[in-house]
């Protein structure tokens, strides 16, 4: 009888990502490195070429990941959801939580902030959500610098909540998002 060695299951592109963006929460851009990669993967460097040609391209597809990941994907699913605007909002928000889309905009905005390549990623990033969320206060009957001017509030509160606020219950927090929600879809000062 043959004996049978136990062989590792195969990693994939995604699981390579996966761990180059816990490097990058953990230590920053210098913490992607493949070596370390590699033993934190338990494999080899071999293994990483056969998914990445190089460290930069490593990089970029991090960058795309991100992009497509908690961005993309997350439009495209609220906009299949054929909801009237004001749920499509709530739906919005209550998607960004519960997949938690923020949670690593502060290390690639740092990113960013000394790299041509991850400034575009991010600026496009942000122009993408932007759209997204002006469009449905527009469909809510908001217009130009007022439904801007929303689109942007909400972006930067589901942006900057994760870091600057201080953890609340399930319950208080799902009661703020609904309150926050009205305050933003209410009248405008402009209508009497």
């Amino acid at each position: 009888m043959a004996t049978v060695i136990p062989t590792k299951p195969r990693l994939q592109r995604r699981d390579w990502l996966n761990a180059a963006l816990a490097a990058l929460v953990e230590g920053g851009i210098k913490a992607i490195a493949i070596e370390r990669l590699a033993e934190n993967l338990g494999l080899t460097r071999g293994s990483f070429y056969h998914h990445f040609k190089d460290q930069q391209d490593l990089l970029q597809e991090l960058l795309t990941y991100w992009e497509q990941h908690w961005t993309v994907e997350i439009g495209i699913e609220i906009t299949a959801l054929g909801l009237d605007p004001r749920q499509s909002l709530l739906a919005l928000v209550r998607m960004i939580r519960h997949r938690k889309a923020s949670q690593y905009d502060t290390v690639f905005r740092s990113w960013a902030l000394h790299d041509a390549m991850a400034r575009e990623v991010v600026e496009r990033v942000d122009e993408y959500r932007l759209g997204v969320i002006r469009d449905l206060f527009e469909r809510a009957g908001f217009e130009g610098l007022d439904a801007e001017n929303r689109a942007r509030l909400l972006l930067y509160y589901e942006v900057a909540e994760p870091t600057l606020f201080a953890k609340q219950n399930r319950e208080t927090r799902d009661q703020l998002v609904e309150y926050r929600l009205k305050l933003l879809t209410a009248a405008g000062l402009d209508s009497d």
